[in-house]
């Protein structure tokens, strides 16, 4: 009993200054942890299980519960955004800098960062990155503050910009991987928070009438954490089946 005392009291303790968690973690990871990347993916994962902490049993709202994971999920999109501009900018002050995500001749943000398609619009993606990861956590927030009359337009609209970003994130993925051959794992952090949002937000428009793609596609679509799931162990199978005689030669 005292133990679950404990669980319970630190869950409360958790829900009610959650918001700050995210904020946090964009701080720790950007001006602690920059230059070791092992670190910022043990932040991200100490984030994701207080996260799931969270909610745990609980009864929020289905747009609270997204608005959560929404800011969770585009706290570590800006701060890895933000790093591989910082990482960018590092390189072309001086071309021979080794970026600090850049382990092994297979995982190397280096030579990413400093391809022609990692500034696929003129300019460097993170960029992009930036300021699409900020627009939905500013929707998350807004959400977290109370807002609750949005209109179809709005979650249409929201949707349709983490789509553009789920496409963009898609084409990065083989671009990086099979054109440039690196693994960029800064970049596969944005990769994976991009897919996941994608899930859970056209989950929730469907839910929530929003958005309608027909009565079989709208059930599959319900499977939302399955769905997440799956894209992960695809991009895990592809990264091994990319690399596999590296993968292979550390065991």
């Amino acid at each position: 009993m005292g133990l679950k005392k404990v669980v319970y009291s630190l869950r409360t303790k958790l829900k009610q200054y959650f918001w700050i968690l995210p904020i946090l973690y964009m701080f720790v990871s950007i001006f602690l942890l920059r230059g070791k990347v092992q670190y910022v993916y043990l932040a991200v994962i100490g984030l994701i299980i207080l996260t799931v902490i969270v909610h745990r049993d609980d009864k929020s709202k289905s747009d609270v519960v997204l608005a959560r994971w929404l800011a969770v999920l585009a706290a570590i999109g800006i701060s890895a955004a933000l790093i591989l501009s910082i990482e960018k900018i590092e390189i072309l002050l001086e071309p021979s800098y080794v970026a600090s995500c850049s382990l092994s001749p297979v995982v190397a943000c280096s030579p990413v960062i400093a391809s022609p398609q990692a500034s696929a619009f003129g300019f460097p993606n993170s960029f992009i990155g930036i300021f699409g990861f900020t627009a939905v956590f500013t929707a998350a927030m807004t959400i977290g503050a109370g807002a609750r009359r949005l209109t179809k337009a709005w979650w249409r609209t929201l949707f349709g910009g983490i789509s553009f970003g789920a496409g963009f994130c898609t084409w990065l993925f083989y671009q990086g991987v099979f054109d440039i051959g690196k693994l960029c794992l800064y970049c596969m952090l944005v990769w994976l928070v991009t897919f996941a949002m994608f899930w859970l937000t056209v989950a929730f428009c469907v839910e929530n009438k929003y958005l309608n793609f027909g009565k079989g596609l709208n059930k599959f679509i319900s499977y939302k954490y399955e769905l997440i799931a799956s894209t992960y162990a695809l991009i895990i199978m592809l990264l091994f089946y990319r690399w596999s005689d590296y993968w292979l030669s550390l065991l």
